[in-house]
């Protein structure tokens, strides 16, 4: 069975803070609507919240601290110079996922994204499920990159 993302943020209070933060900024549109492809990565450090928006052509990075601050980054994708996508144990007869990505956008600036860090004490579902939202994002920077 399929745990949808904003049922997945519900388990800390960072991860339900970082759920407000999207709500707050986008309304439960951003969890429901096919215009938009969120991804988490939780991390001891920091929660951040990945969301592309395929109608604005937009990345959007929701984060919140330890301290529970929140900061919000939006890039246009036209700002995308480059998409490297990151391979572990790559196999030529599959369709192989990439493990994590650089997104370098014009003046240099660099975003990771490694859904991995989310793993850590997940269950095999989650895991997996991390893993579909993360090929689903890159497919709608893809879309907004390629298409748009």
């Amino acid at each position: 069975m399929r745990i949808a993302i904003n049922e997945r943020l519900s388990n800390t209070s960072l991860e339900q803070n970082l759920r407000a933060a999207a709500v707050l900024e986008f309304t439960e549109e951003v969890f429901e609507s096919d215009n938009f492809r969120p991804l988490e990565v939780l991390s001891p450090k920091e929660n951040k919240l990945f969301i592309v928006n395929r109608n604005d052509c937009t990345l959007t990075v929701l984060s919140v601290g330890p301290n529970q601050n929140v900061t919000k980054e939006t890039w246009f994708t036209d700002e995308i110079i480059s998409i490297k996508e990151h391979f572990e144990k790559y196999r030529f007869d599959d369709n192989t996922p990439p493990k994590r990505m650089e997104i370098t956008f014009k003046g240099g600036h660099v975003l990771e994204i490694d859904p991995s860090l989310s793993a850590k004490g997940k269950e095999e579902e989650v895991i997996n499920q991390v893993n579909e939202d993360f090929e689903s994002l890159i497919g709608a920077l893809k879309y907004t990159k390629i298409l748009k």
